[in-house]
């Protein structure tokens, strides 16, 4: 990895990918994520260089870690190999098996479509970044026990019989402690049962491949482990192809794993067919022991199956090894589900694993992100209104930011938030959204967004046409980027000028139609804004009008609180005892007021600290872990 005079560099040369990397590092429920300017006021006092104040101080906080591999998921290009075995590299081939086709009890027809083939050398750059983050290693009782990789912010595939201690068929006495070490060292506990299973074969527990696909039928070698929080999502994930790409003899492979628990460099080799089976292939990637489970990926870098084994054997008098394939195609539907719950979840009980950061009562503000992030669909925002906007109770307001940002992180880099906070008077709100935007690191170069409005033009007709130019060319980057930008519009703490709230309008109304913006405003409910309003996602018309999910926040029920303990109890212990989560709710509030069954936001947070016993309770029912 870089050493820090290299790090510096990269602060200097990349600040907005090193900004969205500390943003996506700090989502702990504490203080707000220190971001560049704060490094740089810092250094400014203390006479140094803000980039080394700020590798000096993630160090102190034992963040640099994360952070580097946080850079490394948003593609920023690791160090160069060097001598000394630095980086990333193809240069783990094949394990010297015998590639005749008898040897490999393989068919012998040359299947031109299938050969092995070239890879695009700048699309495996790209992957070799990527890959150093998403790959990871599966500890079973504290004790290395094979590989896996990260499919979802909160998911790891792995083999079956790296984290099962029993043969197929045989219940363990006791669930055995499972727990994936990331890129960036950090080690997390895995809920048991893993979130999807199927077992191996009677003869592979025993180190044997299948004779028949009689002897394997739904018995895949796979597990599909889920983390007790989604602590990868600074990382990136491996994305799941929208099909199971085909695998044939003679195909160029690439194998992402941990031999003997080493980093390992990438490895390469080519796949043989088992002679009267078609569920798993031979390989004859080099592999050692705990390489079980590492993800094999095609030559164009899709994620192709798993390795689950191999076996040693002697032909001609010398040693051949063959390891074991297993594609994705078996097990493909049974992941896509899971893993797009995991990405964009429909409901969540709390942030970034945080049991005080609880999410009560915002079932709607989830759903609606969901469906604003769909390519073409009708809802393209939230706007966050407040029940009694009078009181100036700013928390569901806030917290909606919070949230919106946890969602997105869970989606990856192509999801960028953008947040204008109106904490003080903005003379130019069209200037200020577009210096937020190229600091979140997306260029703006459309012609004419510099060009000033003619003399004499009307304040209304100027917002107009500089909101247009700029909502255009934040569209065209995004889509020149593969990129979603989200603006987030926070509730004014001092008045708007009028020429801001012309431009604020203007720019709403320019952005509804566009496909690579979406927004969430958050307050302003004496501003008319443009476009529909929606009760839920489900009142949109799938070929009407565009427009914003309307959420009302402001006050808690006995419901919410229900909602969010059913869910933390099902997430913590994988089973909900409904009475008495029901007798603990009630607890808790027969000592607030209410007003036809609405507490006050300001009992919140008392609530919330009063679960905080039960959480714990839960937490330990379901075997330890956050």
């Amino acid at each position: 990895m870089w050493d820090d005079d290299e790090l510096i560099e990269v602060i200097h040369a990349s600040p907005a990918v090193v900004d969205d990397a500390l943003r996506a590092i700090q989502q702990d429920g504490g203080a707000a994520p220190i971001d560049l300017d704060a490094f740089t006021a810092a250094a400014g006092v203390l006479g140094t260089d803000p980039a080394r104040l700020c590798v000096d101080q993630l160090r102190a906080r034992g963040l640099l870690a994360a952070f580097q591999a946080a850079l490394l998921a948003r593609g920023i290009p690791a160090p160069a190999v060097d001598g000394n075995g630095r980086g990333t590299a193809v240069t783990r081939g094949g394990g010297g098996a015998d590639h005749d086709g008898d040897a490999h009890g393989e068919d012998d027809e040359d299947d031109e479509s299938s050969a092995a083939g070239r890879s695009d050398f700048d699309a495996l750059r790209r992957f070799l970044g990527r890959a150093q983050t998403f790959r990871c290693r599966v500890e079973v009782e504290h004790a290395f026990s094979g590989s896996g990789c990260l499919v979802g912010p909160g998911l790891v595939l792995t083999a079956w019989h790296v984290v099962s201690t029993t043969e197929p068929g045989v219940e363990p006495a006791v669930a055995p402690h499972v727990s994936v070490v990331l890129s960036d060292g950090s080690a997390h506990e895995a809920h048991m049962p893993p979130a999807y299973a199927s077992p191996c074969g009677d003869a592979e527990w025993d180190d044997q491949a299948p004779r028949s696909d009689a002897e394997v039928v739904n018995r895949h070698d796979v597990a599909l482990l889920a983390l007790e929080t989604p602590a990868a999502r600074h990382l990136g994930y491996v994305p799941l192809p929208d099909a199971a790409p085909a695998v044939a003899a003679r195909s160029r492979v690439y194998l992402l794993d941990f031999p003997h628990g080493d980093d390992g460099q990438l490895a390469d080799g080519t796949t043989w067919k088992i002679r009267n089976v078609t569920s798993r292939l031979y390989h004859d990637v080099a592999t050692e022991s705990g390489s079980s489970g590492g993800a094999f990926f095609d030559r164009s870098f899709r994620l192709l199956g798993l390795h689950q084994g191999g076996i040693r054997s002697t032909r001609s008098g010398r040693e051949v090894k063959r390891g074991r394939l297993v594609p994705l195609r078996l097990f493909y539907d049974a992941l896509a589900g899971l893993v797009a719950d995991d990405i964009a979840p429909a409901e969540i009980w709390r942030l970034d694993g945080d049991r005080t950061q609880l999410v009560v009562g915002r079932d709607l503000f989830v759903s609606a992100v969901a469906a604003a992030a769909e390519e073409n669909g009708p809802v393209r925002g939230i706007r966050v209104k407040r029940r009694r906007p009078a009181e100036a109770d700013e928390a569901g307001l806030g917290f909606s930011y919070r949230i919106l940002v946890e969602l997105l992180l869970r989606r990856g880099a192509a999801h960028v938030p953008v947040a204008l906070p109106l904490d003080e008077p903005v003379a130019d709100l069209v200037g200020d959204l577009r210096r937020r935007v190229e600091s979140a690191g997306i260029a703006l170069t459309a012609p004419g967004l510099d060009e000033a409005p003619p003399a004499g033009t009307t304040l209304e007709t100027s917002a107009r046409e500089r909101a247009h130019r700029l909502a255009a060319a934040v569209d065209e980057a995004a889509a020149a980027t593969g990129r979603t930008v989200w603006f987030f519009v926070d509730n004014p703490s001092v008045p708007l000028s009028e020429s801001a709230r012309l431009e604020l309008e203007a720019f709403v109304a320019e952005s509804l139609a566009l496909p690579g913006i979406r927004l969430v405003i958050a307050g302003l409910e004496t501003v008319p804004l443009a476009g529909l309003e929606f009760s839920s996602p489900a009142a949109a018309d799938p070929t009407g009008p565009h427009g914003l999910v309307v959420d009302y926040v402001g006050g808690f029920s006995r419901e919410d609180l229900l909602d969010c303990l059913t869910r933390a109890s099902q997430d913590l212990t994988g089973d909900v005892d409904s009475d008495r989560i029901a007798f603990v709710v009630d607890m808790l509030l027969g000592e607030l007021d209410d007003f036809n069954g609405e507490f006050r936001d300001a009992d919140l947070e008392r609530v919330v600290t009063g679960l905080q016993p039960f959480l714990e309770y839960l937490r330990a029912q379901g075997g330890g872990g956050p």
